[in-house]
């Protein structure tokens, strides 16, 4: 292996481990953040503040709307398993990942540092 060819690895291999951890390490939201996430099943709407590891058989959705501040992945299995859909702005959201049975809150910054991760990774 020549060393170009080793430095390549080494840089690729440190930024995959900065985004798995940058990712799927939710935080919880600001104590400056007030907002909201409604996941609406039929008329029911569930309403969602903190991080829930297990929604039991879960809630069969395809809307969802974040209000004011903050950060939410939904997750199509219980305790972070299944399909994921990031909501990272606020506003209604359209899913299609069936029922979600969990829902965790996170830093918004995260998603953002992993996007340019990825740009970096992308040029090497």
């Amino acid at each position: 292996m020549r060393f170009s060819q080793f430095v390549r690895f080494f840089v690729f291999t440190s930024l995959i481990t900065n985004i798995v951890s940058d990712v799927f390490e939710a935080g919880l939201i600001s104590s400056e953040c007030s907002g909201m996430l409604h996941i609406y099943e039929d008329s029911e709407d569930h309403q969602f503040r903190t991080s829930v590891e297990s929604l039991g058989a879960g809630i069969r959705t395809r809307r969802v709307v974040m209000e004011g501040c903050g950060c939410y992945i939904l997750y199509q299995g219980p305790r972070r398993t299944g399909r994921a859909y990031f909501v990272t702005r606020p506003g209604q959201h359209v899913i299609n990942i069936g029922r979600i049975k969990s829902v965790y809150t996170m830093e918004c910054n995260t998603t953002r540092s992993a996007g340019v991760i990825f740009w970096v990774i992308w040029a090497v």
